[in-house]
């Protein structure tokens, strides 16, 4: 295996991502619309005014002070920033966050594993977001996007 440049900010992965998407997503259309209630809420107050290139369900699943349920992670692909939101069915915690795209230059997609590794974002519930390969890429290319 061999070490990537750091100086670089992914250049080589750049080269295997489809292009970024340049235009936001309608908001009037409901861009929150598939998510759940408390997650609409949530996720409309993180994101505010901000523009929305793509929107996942994931397949993650974090503790949300359920005693039987876990929430559903879901994740905003912004324009200068990734955003995070996961909610429980019935009160407990919420998770929102916002992560620019400058602390997440080093993120992979593990083929293997179906994961989005977040890197080097710490802090987060979760080590990985359990994505399909298309979304997992399509997040990645707005990440590594140039502006």
């Amino acid at each position: 295996m061999t070490s990537r440049d750091q100086r670089s900010g992914g250049a080589s992965i750049r080269l295997e991502l489809p292009p970024p998407r340049t235009e936001p997503l309608e908001r009037a259309g409901g861009v929150l619309s598939r998510l759940p209630y408390r997650e609409r809420f949530l996720a409309a107050q993180l994101l505010a005014a901000d523009d929305v290139f793509v929107v996942a369900r994931t397949g993650t699943k974090v503790d949300v002070g359920s005693w039987l349920l876990r929430g559903r992670v879901w994740v905003f692909a912004l324009a200068r920033s990734l955003a995070i939101v996961a909610c429980g069915p019935c009160g407990g915690r919420c998770h929102a966050a916002k992560l620019p795209y400058a602390r997440l230059r080093d993120s992979r997609y593990n083929h293997v594993t179906g994961e989005l590794a977040l890197s080097p974002a710490t802090g987060l519930p979760f080590r990985g977001l359990r994505l399909d390969p298309i979304e997992a890429c399509q997040i990645l290319a707005q990440i590594y996007r140039e502006d």
